[in-house]
């Protein structure tokens, strides 16, 4: 892992984007320092930042999230800026390839960007930092696919924008579960499936923090024959992948915890779901439910029961995440906008990036989809795996 002193922020306009650069002042210094460096006034500084922040409410925007993606990964850094001594800005990262970097926790980390002491924002344009890092890190590009800080400087680097779901409960769970029978005959009539569960199978119970640790090993397993059967590319095969569930699993402390939640019929385990806890807000990473179960619709109970509880354990959003999955639709009372785009040194490397999303955009509405992607699974098996390097 390359360290680096301080870096002025003095940097040359990329020129994929005619709009100048708005330059940082000499007084702003970046250093590059490695996880282990995340402690004492570091430390501090970090949770300083993200509480003096809402939009950094995020458990992927913690430091405990970086620091357990950097306990399964060698190649995890954090930009580190300061002004006249003080740190008012970080942007961890992680090295897709030498010279391109992605967010810390690549394409499992659904909600990114600069973490920002507030009244700096305005002072110091978000472009020209990730710029500054990049000169600094001797990188070519930053991708980004979910980057929830809209900013004018970074506009013209997206590709798209994006849906991203969340269930809002800030009115508690009675408000919110009206609103869910209201809007889809499937919730309104789920109760009925469960009772029928809990007839022919077994007792229907659940657990909202879950410390069978075998049950964690049970969601990773099924989790992957769900990918397999779909011929989408299983990133819980790439071992820092599932080694990362893992890590976060044992996390339990007062402002960010993993949470695994269970829900069992007799002694079958038939949904398991495995997330990310903060004080108010609950990220729904990775629900799965057992296949010879689908007809009780077990997958919509779990999510049902994992949000009346965090209701009483104070949760005020269940963060579905970006997507076009059919449950997010269904269950959403509200949506934000993130981004996905890549800021390049190189007006070609830009261009061809983004030509390739959008053939992946393209290839994703073509007829007999689900046959191509069989023929391509069994032809080319570790198709996507790029995006987990």
């Amino acid at each position: 892992m390359s360290l680096s002193g301080d870096y002025a922020a003095n940097m040359d306009s990329v020129t994929t984007c005619e709009q100048p650069v708005i330059q940082s002042p000499p007084s702003l210094k970046l250093e590059l320092v490695a996880p282990q460096q995340l402690c004492g006034d570091l430390a501090d500084a970090w949770r300083s930042i993200q509480s003096d922040n809402t939009n950094l409410e995020s458990p992927y925007f913690d430091l405990e999230f970086t620091k357990a993606v950097a306990r399964v990964r060698d190649d995890v850094e954090i930009a580190v800026f300061s002004d006249n001594g003080e740190v008012i800005a970080l942007l961890p990262f992680q090295r897709a390839s030498p010279h391109q970097a992605v967010p810390v926790g690549g394409r499992l980390n659904d909600s990114h960007g600069i973490l920002f002491r507030s009244q700096f924002q305005k002072k110091f344009s978000a472009r020209s930092l990730v710029e500054q890092m990049m000169k600094a890190a001797n990188l070519d590009a930053f991708a980004f696919h979910a980057l929830s800080q809209p900013d004018a400087g970074l506009k013209c680097f997206e590709f798209s924008e994006l849906g991203s779901h969340y269930m809002d409960l800030s009115e508690g769970w009675d408000v919110y579960h009206q609103w869910a029978r209201k809007n889809s005959v499937a919730i309104k009539r789920q109760k009925q499936k469960t009772r029928k569960m809990g007839r022919e199978i077994g007792p229907v119970r659940f657990e909202f923090d879950c410390r069978d640790s075998g049950a964690l090993e049970t969601l990773i397993k099924l989790k992957r024959g769900k990918y397999q059967r779909s011929n989408t590319f299983d990133i819980l095969s790439v071992d820092w992948a599932s080694d990362l569930l893992r890590e976060i699993r044992d996390i339990d402390l007062p402002g960010f915890k993993g949470l695994l939640s269970a829900m069992y019929a007799g002694d079958h385990l038939v949904a398991v779901h495995f997330g990310m806890l903060t004080e108010n807000i609950l990220h729904y990473w990775f629900p799965v439910y057992d296949p010879q179960f689908q007809r009780y619709s077990p997958g919509t109970e779990l999510l049902l029961e994992v949000a009346r509880e965090a209701c009483d354990h104070g949760v005020t959003k269940l963060d579905l995440g970006y997507g076009d999955d059919d449950y997010k639709f269904r269950f959403c009372n509200g949506r934000e906008t993130v981004s996905c785009g890549q800021i390049s040194f190189s007006k070609l490397g830009f261009q061809v990036a983004r030509q390739r999303y959008f053939l992946r955009q393209k290839l994703k509405g073509i007829p007999m989809k689900p046959l191509v992607k069989s023929v391509l699974r069994g032809v080319f098996p570790g198709f996507g795996q790029w995006n987990f390097r």
